[in-house]
């Protein structure tokens, strides 16, 4: 016999902890995670701005950074400063523990170690074979969220389309390198991390150097190597490697039938910094908000409603800032170094530190443009990109 849910959430990370989380208080929740240990292997870089933390896993945060030093591919760089913490290092382990054992205590029952193999969608009911432990295992719900990460299967169960374009990322683990705390050192440019950037992150006592590229044919292995040949990198001292695939560009729906995706699944991923923590959080308040409506009402509140929501809350972020990603990718290192030297203009770049926002970033379009109208001749295809 299977072990039937009101509720089935596909995926430990963030995202699926926090919808198990809150459709647990009210009904019956089962939770899938294919690892035994939570936030590993780690596949993310950490860095997340205040409203991605909650204030019960405030203890993940390992430092904090109020600015970003930008490097051009010529040499020359732009520093953003702020009075204030704009973003907050993670440390994942730490972070995804402490979600998803909040889901267990509000009554989530977990399988770990525990690898979904087949999902089918049913029409009354949504089902599922795992390989519980090494035992085979059967599960079934009224409504199954997937939060199972880029290569999801719910996502394939569903039908729904796969993302537009996959960033290949690559980090490492550094101790032994001077710098500033309160900063994050970003680098771009065709050599350094073709169609994405390059950074250096303070975390505590490491110090997180990786890359992006955005090209399936270009390895980030070897773009990583060259990034670690800097001088600022000279001394340092290696303690780990990670890997990871960021899906980015997402479809209009999240839902089909009784299946419903957030975070990567959903491939809610930010197209201009890769960062999914905010947006699968959100998107899994959003989704299980709408679930738990579902089912104390199925006649009254369609799953479909999420996609109204998501769209609402980030959906046009992701889509504008994908147009912005497409034209990114057509400048020149010549025309990345001259844009950054126009965002040097002091009211422009005061107005960035005062109010810019790496999880909404296009809000900043309208009110830039007004002070640097050059910006309008150096690449009209981007201008059109930010209105």
């Amino acid at each position: 016999m299977p072990v039937r849910s009101e509720a089935l959430v596909v995926g430990g990370g963030p995202a699926g902890s926090i919808a198990a989380t809150n459709l647990a208080a009210d009904h019956d929740v089962v939770i899938v995670e294919e690892h035994d240990s939570l936030g590993e292997p780690v596949q993310c870089a950490g860095l997340v701005t205040p409203r991605g933390v909650p204030d019960f896993a405030r203890k993940s945060v390992v430092s904090s950074v109020r600015g970003a030093r930008i490097h051009s591919p010529l040499g020359f760089v732009l520093t953003i400063e702020s009075k204030k913490p704009r973003a907050h290092v993670l440390d994942r382990r730490v972070f995804d523990t402490l979600l998803f054992e909040r889901a267990l205590s509000a009554g989530a029952v977990p399988f770990t170690g525990s690898r979904i193999r087949m999902v089918r969608d049913e029409g009354t009911c949504v089902k599922a074979e795992l390989d519980h432990q090494g035992k085979e295992g059967h599960l079934a719900a009224d409504v199954l969220i997937g939060a199972d990460g880029h290569r999801s299967l719910c996502r394939q169960a569903a039908g729904l389309r796969p993302p537009k374009q996959v960033l290949r990322g690559l980090q490492a683990e550094l101790t032994g390198v001077e710098s500033d705390p309160d900063f994050v050192d970003l680098y771009i440019g065709s050599k350094v991390a073709p169609g994405f950037f390059g950074w250096s992150i303070p975390a505590g006592d490491v110090t997180r150097v990786g890359l992006c590229t955005w090209g399936e044919n270009e390895l980030p292995s070897k773009y990583l190597n060259r990034l670690l040949s800097r001088p600022e990198f000279a001394n340092a001292s290696q303690v780990s490697r990670s890997s990871g695939r960021i899906p980015v560009g997402a479809g209009r729906s999240a839902v089909s039938g009784r299946i419903m995706l957030v975070g990567d699944a959903a491939c809610h991923a930010k197209p201009l910094s890769g960062g999914g923590v905010y947006t699968g959080i959100r998107g899994a308040e959003l989704c299980s908000d709408v679930a738990r409506r579902h089912l104390d009402d199925a006649d009254g509140t369609p799953l479909s409603d999420y996609d109204t929501l998501w769209r609402e809350a980030f959906g046009h972020e992701l889509s504008r800032a994908f147009r912005i990603r497409k034209v990114f990718l057509t400048l020149t290192d010549r025309k990345m170094d001259r844009a950054l030297r126009m965002f040097d203009d002091p009211e422009v770049r005061a107005l960035i530190e005062e109010t810019g926002d790496i999880d909404y970033p296009s809000a900043l379009s309208k009110n830039v443009l007004k002070l640097a109208p050059k910006l309008a001749k150096f690449s009209p295809q981007l201008i059109k990109s930010l209105l």
